[in-house]
């Protein structure tokens, strides 16, 4: 009785998950596209406050660039950004990577209680530029804009929520 009831069960998630699932994508596919001057700006993951120093964000820009940073607060991560060129066709976002600043360090070391996010952190560290040697189009993402009647325009990048902090990619206010 308890394997029915188990199998029931799952049978049932299975069902609703799926329905859900299709629901959500006709939804998306059928959301408004994407412009250049839409997308142009930048985009901050998960939240439009912003402290110290921005977590993982997109700048666009008009002519089909794009640099994606990576969480400024990590004080571990080797890619700090990604540049390159992006294309939209309806839903869907594709990149060309063409570059990536790196760190290197001599080290790892504890962070400074107080100052530092995380335990551990790189010891004398420094930034390159490292062009890719083949820059290919990457599979596309999808992106579409978020329905919700809110203060900030959002968009779903790949089911990551962004909200835009300045129409301007160089400012990162519009105030």
């Amino acid at each position: 009785m308890k394997k029915l009831f188990l199998s029931a069960f799952i049978g049932i998630q299975l069902i609703i998950n799926t329905a859900s699932a299709q629901v959500t994508t006709r939804s998306m596919l059928s959301s408004p596209r994407i412009s250049k001057t839409d997308i142009a700006g930048i985009w901050q993951f998960g939240t439009a406050t912003v402290g110290d120093n921005l977590l993982e964000y997109f700048q666009f820009f008009k002519d089909g660039t794009f640099v994606y940073h990576y969480n400024g607060e990590d004080d571990t991560r080797n890619i700090i950004s990604i540049k390159g060129r992006y294309f939209l066709n309806k839903n869907q976002l594709s990149f060309i990577v063409k570059s990536k600043v790196e760190r290197t360090a001599r080290g790892i070391e504890t962070g400074a209680m107080g100052t530092d996010e995380y335990i551990f952190v790189l010891n004398s560290d420094s930034t390159k530029t490292v062009l890719e040697k083949n820059p290919k189009r990457l599979d596309p993402v999808l992106i579409w804009k978020v329905k919700k009647k809110a203060k900030y325009f959002k968009i779903n990048i790949n089911n990551r929520t962004y909200f835009k902090l300045s129409t301007d990619p160089n400012k990162f206010s519009d105030d």
